[in-house]
């Protein structure tokens, strides 16, 4: 008996020696930098009384583990940068969700966080206005949770959620239990969780694109009608929206919930159940629908096609109906037969009937309406606007780029109702807001630099991901039709354009699209089209050496070579890169170099030319920075050496050049040209 004893104590003596070493390894962590769960907000510099932070891009990695870490590394967050102490009349809005938030498949600045930005700016002149895309790729709600709990730290005016279409295969979705969730996401929390993902994340650094996306998600396989899991993502979407509810409640912050639009008429279900029959008449079944689906997925279905596909799918209905494909196949037939009311039932069970649901079953939206009413938060009822705007044409293309994500049309427009939405908030609590100063869709496009080319390449990636499984199976038709749209856009593009999108696809998209084009259109001489590009890579890349400060130089060279005076505008833009570029300027990695360069430049650009000779004369001193950038910065060193009068400095610094390059006489012709033409 005491032998048993002893060894029951020695174990336990072992157990608690064990939880010991990890709970002080785990307080050691703790105390070591850059170990342990991303935050939301880094600091990245000050300069005298002014602190430069920023939305964390990795904060988005404490979701993910293993192959879904390179998922997470594919969907970074947005690095939005913001000042401290802000503007006392700052008005800051967060706004949380998935993909859809974040902008997918489109640049991060034609996301509707963005288009809302704009336009809160121009509803609210008086007030500095700060709209945070908070969005993380294929987050289901609990996560969606965790990410106001942190954002509310950032003191917002507002918080705006868009959740509920990754219930089923989004991360920490249904797929286990609220209890499982909850133990996993705060174990991965601890630094030593955090520390062996770091290790093992060394061994997995490709990247993933949204196809692979759809193959690790896909991994979890269908989920049909009776599949406990439809019941768990309505819980779970229930209780996470409450949870979000409490928090902002709390924290005494208005919140707006928003319920959830799909392509619900062009977009064909990923999943369809088959039918409770016996192999022979399964097979006969499987034939009438399969008939019915060559009629009505050609290019260009002939009314004599529809009415016999209707025949086709009534005799297979009366074998065995509720199934998601031949029901959206019926809405297709009613829809070219001009039965659109009963072609949108059609294709609204279709979606419901979806065995592998991407897109949010209309319940979700219908939990979404009750909770915003229950708890008193503001709703913004996007998926009824939007049947409402699109009429009996249904919710299609012209707002949707595939199953859920929105297309430019799609972004701004949900940024109107969102604004809508809070206008309604703002003026019950007794605040302005002038909707009557908003712009047209068209000026917000100009403003926030949609290019052509995104379009172009987003087609392309949109047909990629419907060509892959388990899309293609029954949007094969899709696919090919967004192929025809990129064939038809890419086109219309300048030969300078395309070679941007080919030189930005081998590059590993590195860069924003529109810096990769622009630089090609400025060396092609297209000056008004480079304008337009740098302007949207300025806008993409913000805090960034080369979307940013290098495109704003070009950008305003771009100007310069059209002959165009700078207009007050156009000097802010150079100022706000000027204050930019002195943050930058901290940062270990920065080139000091290439500091001075882009200051320089923006100086000669602005008719400074003290500040811009200072700067541009320490560049070029620098020999490696020299041998890279000799053109673009020998001829704005030049044009202020012959202003200050300094012209065999120009002509020295022209041998110097010359001899590096063996283009002596070139150089020395730019100085006699400058000396010539002042």
């Amino acid at each position: 008996m005491a032998q048993n004893t002893s060894v029951w104590t020695l174990r336990l003596l072992t157990v608690l020696v064990g939880l010991g070493l990890v709970v002080g390894l785990e307080m050691f962590l703790r105390f070591m930098p850059g170990i342990g769960p991303a935050p939301l907000v880094v600091k990245r510099a000050e300069r005298g009384d002014t602190t430069l932070y920023s939305i964390n891009r990795e904060y988005s990695e404490r979701f993910f583990s293993g192959q879904q870490g390179r998922l997470a590394a594919a969907g970074q967050m947005a690095e939005r940068f913001f000042v401290e102490p802000a503007p006392e009349n700052l008005y800051r809005v967060v706004f949380v969700g998935a993909s859809t938030v974040q902008g997918f498949p489109h640049p991060r600045r034609l996301a509707a966080a963005s288009f809302l930005e704009s336009m809160l700016q121009d509803a609210m002149p008086d007030r500095t206005v700060e709209v945070f895309n908070l969005g993380i790729t294929s987050i289901a709600s609990f996560a969606v949770a965790q990410v106001v709990q942190d954002a509310l730290a950032l003191e917002p005016d507002l918080v705006v959620v868009y959740t509920g279409h990754n219930e089923f295969y989004g991360i920490y979705g249904a797929e286990e239990s609220a209890r499982y969730n909850e133990l996993d996401y705060s174990l991965r929390q601890l630094h030593i969780a955090h520390l062996v993902q770091s290790a093992l994340g060394l061994l997995a650094k490709s990247a993933m694109s949204a196809t692979d996306l759809l193959k690790l998600m896909a991994e979890r396989g269908e989920v049909p009608l009776d599949d406990m899991r439809r019941e768990r993502a309505k819980s779970h979407l229930r209780n996470n929206l409450r949870e979000i509810g409490q928090l902002c409640r709390e924290a005494g912050v208005p919140l707006v919930l928003c319920t959830l639009a799909a392509n619900e008429t062009a977009f064909a279900p990923a999943g369809s159940s088959a039918p409770p029959l016996d192999a022979q008449s399964s097979g006969e079944w499987l034939n009438l629908v399969e008939s019915a689906g060559e009629h009505l997925t050609r290019d260009y279905i002939t009314r004599e096609a529809a009415e016999e596909a209707l025949a086709l799918l009534d005799r297979a209905g009366a074998q065995s109906d509720g199934h998601a494909w031949p029901t959206y196949l019926r809405g297709r037939a009613l829809q070219r037969l001009g039965q659109d009311r009963a072609a949108l039932k059609a294709f609204r069970a279709a979606r419901d009937l979806d065995t592998m649901p991407w897109r949010a079953p209309s319940d979700h939206s219908e939990i979404i309406r009750a909770e915003a009413e229950q708890m008193g938060a503001a709703l913004v009822d996007v998926e009824n606007e939007l049947r409402t705007l699109a009429g009996a044409q249904g919710i299609g293309w012209q707002y949707m780029v595939d199953h859920v994500h929105f297309s430019t049309a799609g972004q701004i427009l949900l940024a109107r109702l969102i604004l809508e939405g809070i206008s309604d908030l703002m003026v019950s609590a007794g605040q302005q807001i002038a909707l009557e100063q908003l712009d047209d869709d068209g000026d917000y496009r100009q403003r926030l630099g949609d290019v052509p080319v995104e379009s172009a390449a987003l087609h392309r990636k949109m047909a990629a991901m419907l060509s892959q499984e388990p899309m293609k199976q029954y949007n094969g038709h899709n696919a090919r039709y967004l192929q025809q749209l990129m064939t038809m856009e890419w086109q219309r593009l300048t030969s300078a354009e395309q070679r941007g999108i080919q030189a930005w696809m081998q590059g590993g998209q590195k860069i924003p699209l529109a810096l990769a084009v622009a630089d090609l259109l400025f060396e092609a001489e297209d000056f008004s089209r480079a304008q337009q590009y740098y302007s949207a890579s300025r806008i993409e890349g913000p805090f960034t050496h080369r979307a940013d400060l290098w495109a704003t130089v070009q950008w305003g060279w771009s100007i310069k070579m059209q002959d165009k005076p700078l207009a007050e505008a156009d000097e802010l833009v150079m100022r706000s890169s000027l204050e930019r570029s002195a943050f930058l300027a901290q940062d270990p990695a920065a080139d000091p170099a290439f500091i001075d360069y882009v200051q320089g430049q923006l100086h000669h650009l602005l008719g400074e030319g003290d500040l811009a000779l200072v700067h541009l004369e320490r560049a070029f001193l620098n020999e490696d920075f020299r041998r890279i950038y000799a053109t673009s910065l020998f001829h704005a060193l030049v044009a202020e050496l012959v202003q200050a009068r300094r012209l065999e400095d120009a002509r020295r610094y022209a041998q110097l050049v010359g001899g590096e390059s063996g283009r002596a006489q070139y150089y020395l012709n730019i100085v006699e040209g400058m000396d010539a033409n002042p």
